[in-house]
């Protein structure tokens, strides 16, 4: 009988200190370590403080940490070692190749260069959904040890975060997580191509997002910068907003706009949306929300459409007719069955005709 011996495993050992010395890298509070080696390995490993105090890293002051592999592993392995703050911003940073001597140790000296980056910190606007729970504080009730502080979605670290939170009420347009009110983040539009942040109302549940004094867009009326909104449109902020990290939704949510999307709010400025976001009807049964139209809405009255596309510009829906599609105007219906019953005030000299799959809203035609 052949017995098989499993091969010892192999670590990599690196010192981590600042590469200025008169730069100390000071008030870190997690070691971010990702290691690649081609297609074949990819995995991020987070260190925290052993004792839970903040570091300082200098040419004196270093901390040493382990990376372990499996016997069979062997090569060269990319490194990337970034050094956060309590912020969930980059403090220390160094990209480094290292050789894994199998079966055995590999020393490695990491001269971190000091630096003060939180671009990785606020969070991403997703149209996905699902994801996991990060481990750590719960963004939509921050428990936090510090008056006044928030639990942000740290993308860099994966994990829920204290850090100091502002005044900023949902809505508001914010540059940074610290702009933004306790429960709720800084959330950046420019992926989905408006250039624009704004803080965003974490949620568990549609109760999440009833109205409270002083929301800037989410309860949409109150202080929203273009006036008007869910009073008007008779629409309500849901927890259906998600939340993505590297490109991909996590498992939380947070509360929509509660914004007027009709024809009538575009032209005179009163969808409730913060600037740079327009109100789209963004599904069924009424939904909408302050979203980046794009540079492909631009849809008038009358023009083309392709159903479930999005070539409708703000204020308008694409309707279909006797199997064409175009572009229109929404206007409130208030429908029974197929019939509107709210005034027809709003159409010029056409009529507000029921949609389908809406309740409060139609199309004029």
């Amino acid at each position: 009988m052949t017995l098989a011996c499993s091969k010892p495993k192999s670590f990599i050992v690196l010192t981590l200190r600042s590469a200025e010395v008169a730069t100390p890298i000071t008030g870190v509070t997690a070691v971010v370590v990702t290691v690649t080696q081609g297609s074949a390995l990819s995995m991020t490993l987070t260190y925290p403080p052993k004792d839970g105090k903040p570091l300082t890293l200098d040419q004196g002051f270093t901390n040493d940490l382990s990376v372990s592999f499996t016997g069979a592993r062997s090569g060269s392995v990319d490194l990337t070692v970034s050094a956060m703050n309590a912020a969930g911003c980059t403090v220390g940073f160094l990209k480094l190749p290292l050789a894994i001597r199998q079966g055995g140790v590999t020393p490695a000296t990491v001269d971190l260069a000091p630096q003060n980056d939180c671009s990785a910190v606020d969070g991403g606007v997703d149209g996905g959904g699902g994801g996991d729970v990060f481990p750590g504080c719960n963004p939509v009730t921050p428990a936090c040890m510090i008056a006044g502080d928030t639990c942000q979605v740290n993308c860099t670290t994966h994990s829920g975060q204290c850090t100091p939170g502002g005044t900023g009420a949902p809505g508001t347009i914010c540059l940074h997580n610290s702009d933004c009110a306790p429960g709720s983040q800084c959330f950046d539009y420019s992926t989905t191509g408006c250039n624009v942040m704004v803080c965003l109302r974490f949620c568990d549940n549609n109760q999440g997002c009833s109205p409270r004094p002083g929301d800037a867009g989410v309860a949409a009326d109150a202080a929203a910068v273009d006036g008007g909104g869910a009073s008007a449109a008779g629409t309500q902020s849901v927890c259906e907003g998600t939340v993505s990290c590297d490109g991909k939704a996590t498992a939380y949510h947070t509360c929509t706009f509660a914004c007027d999307p009709r024809a009538s709010a575009v032209t005179t400025r009163t969808s409730g949306c913060p600037t740079g976001l327009s109100c789209l009807v963004v599904g069924n049964m009424d939904q909408v929300d302050c979203a980046c139209p794009g540079a492909s809405l631009k849809g008038k009255d009358g023009d083309p459409c392709m159903m479930g596309g999005a070539q409708c510009g703000p204020g308008f829906v694409c309707n279909m007719m006797g199997g064409v599609s175009t572009c229109r105007p929404i206007c409130r219906c208030d429908a029974k069955g197929m019939t509107c019953m709210a005034p027809n005030n709003e159409c010029g000299d056409k009529i507000c005709s029921a949609l389908t799959n809406d309740t409060t809203f139609g199309v004029c035609l």
